[in-house]
């Protein structure tokens, strides 16, 4: 929390709600991501570059082949709030309004995000550094051709937006990589 000043651009905040349901309609859990107005943001000011590498189409086919090739194991995985792992530069300050429901102090002061959230251009690529840092933390090296693929020599990862392929020769090397990013704070 900071005492709003009048040279900041506070960002407009909302909750936005979801009912996930499994194929027969019930309940599979409720979900709520805590939002801002990306929109509302002014360049270099509050946001400097918001681009994020995609994946090659070339590269799943490739690896696609080579899953069927060589008999690979794969995974699909899904980061569970993808977008509040990434950090915001200390350079670079994001200010939102508090959530509703959550009131502190006579309503002049604002959040200071020291994390990304939804609806910010940047959250993307923030939290594609984060990931990718954690990758090479566990002994795999991106490709020169495609920014989004990871290869080790017993893994191949594919990260996209915030979901991920693993790919490896047996399913209890999968698991243990998986494992070992959950003990770094990165769910999946």
């Amino acid at each position: 929390y900071v005492k709003r000043t009048p040279d900041m651009n506070v960002l407009p905040s909302t909750w936005a709600f979801k009912i996930k349901r499994f194929p027969d309609g019930s309940v599979k859990k409720f979900k709520a991501h805590f939002c801002a107005r990306g929109d509302r943001q002014k360049e270099g000011l509050d946001f400097f570059e918001t681009w994020a590498p995609v994946m090659q189409c070339s590269s799943i086919q490739i690896v696609m082949v080579l899953t069927a090739k060589l008999g690979l194991h794969s995974v699909q995985c899904d980061i569970t709030a993808a977008f509040i792992h990434g950090r915001v530069p200390p350079d670079e300050k994001i200010y939102a309004h508090q959530p509703r429901g959550f009131k502190r102090g006579n309503g002049t002061e604002v959040l200071c995000l020291r994390r990304t959230l939804y609806g910010l251009p940047q959250s993307l690529r923030y939290f594609y550094k984060y990931f990718t840092g954690h990758l090479v933390k566990r002994g795999l090296t991106p490709s020169n051709f495609d920014p989004c693929l990871f290869l080790s020599s017993s893994l191949i990862v594919i990260i996209y937006v915030d979901d991920i392929l693993i790919y490896g020769r047996n399913e209890n090397e999968i698991d243990d990589f998986i494992a070992q990013m959950k003990t770094e704070d990165v769910a999946l």
